[in-house]
């Protein structure tokens, strides 16, 4: 008898705004950051089998397929809350670049936790997944609520926010890998200077309202060493975008677009302008 399986789409995200607003005791930052869905995706497949022990396997010869991986920890965690003794197959086939700010890897642990709960039939209420998941990693919360939300505190505290429908998105990817623990480190000499924060609609109008809240605190830290990443909102901007920003501590950078044609227009004049440079160009739609 075959053992049921289940494939899910696991995408990726996009700061929409991130402030670093202080370091706290135990080495964390708070943080105040709108997190947004988009449909640049992973393909994750959830296969049961008869022997216990967990296995992840993936296209990706980056991705670590032991402990290190943020899905192999999602389902040793959820396996424990259920007392369950049962083998997990994880395949994991990339599509969200790794190490770029988009949170692929907590998102394929959150889809990790819904796709086994679903396969299990656990019935863990959504707030629970929520639970185990912000144990194993901050992003992990936002990716189970599945909407757009202001994340505070490292990210746990989601609270939903509604943006517009149809925004559409061109990334582009410079290959380099930025590390988020230097990034806040080198931000932290500036902590004190952080101007008050204004506040947050939980409602945007439209993408021009949405536009004007566009900013990440990490800019500062990241393009200093890597001056490139303005260029590309330059030119994503001169490409038609109603802003555009660095997501995360980079070093991916993304242009809003309110039509779907503005979009793929410039999608294909960027890509073939950084195609000589090897740089990867997306896009995408918020979700």
């Amino acid at each position: 008898m075959s053992l049921p399986s289940i494939e899910l789409l696991s995408p990726a995200k996009v700061n929409l705004r991130l402030e670093v607003l202080k370091k706290r005791g135990d080495g964390y930052h708070e943080i105040r950051t709108i997190l947004q869905r988009i449909s640049l995706c992973d393909t994750l497949r959830i296969s049961l089998k008869g022997e216990q022990g967990i296995s992840v396997s993936t296209d990706s010869p980056r991705l670590p397929v032991k402990e290190g991986n943020l899905a192999y920890r999602a389902a040793s965690s959820l396996l424990e809350a259920a007392e369950a003794r049962i083998g997990i197959d994880l395949h994991i086939q990339k599509k969200v670049p790794i190490s770029s700010g988009l949170g692929g890897g907590s998102s394929n642990a959150a889809s990790t936790l819904m796709g086994l709960n679903g396969i299990l039939k656990l019935n863990f209420s959504k707030e629970r997944l929520m639970a185990i998941g912000a144990g194993i990693g901050a992003d992990i919360p936002f990716f189970i609520l599945e909407k757009t939300a202001i994340a505070t505190g490292i990210g746990e505290k989601l609270e939903p926010v509604e943006i517009p429908s149809s925004i559409w998105l061109v990334l582009v990817n410079p290959g380099w890998e930025v590390s988020t623990r230097w990034a806040y480190e080198g931000l932290n000499f500036e902590l004190t200077k952080r101007p008050i924060h204004i506040k947050l609609p939980l409602f945007f109008n439209d993408i021009g309202h949405l536009t004007r809240i566009l900013h990440n605190d990490l800019e500062s830290v990241t393009i200093a060493a890597y001056p490139e990443i303005d260029g590309i909102k330059g030119d994503l901007l001169s490409q038609g975008a109603l802003g555009s920003l660095m997501t995360g501590s980079g070093p991916i950078v993304f242009g809003l677009f309110s039509h779907k044609r503005r979009a793929e227009n410039a999608y294909r004049k960027l890509n073939s302008k950084y195609g000589e440079r090897r740089w990867a160009v997306y896009l995408a739609k918020c979700i």
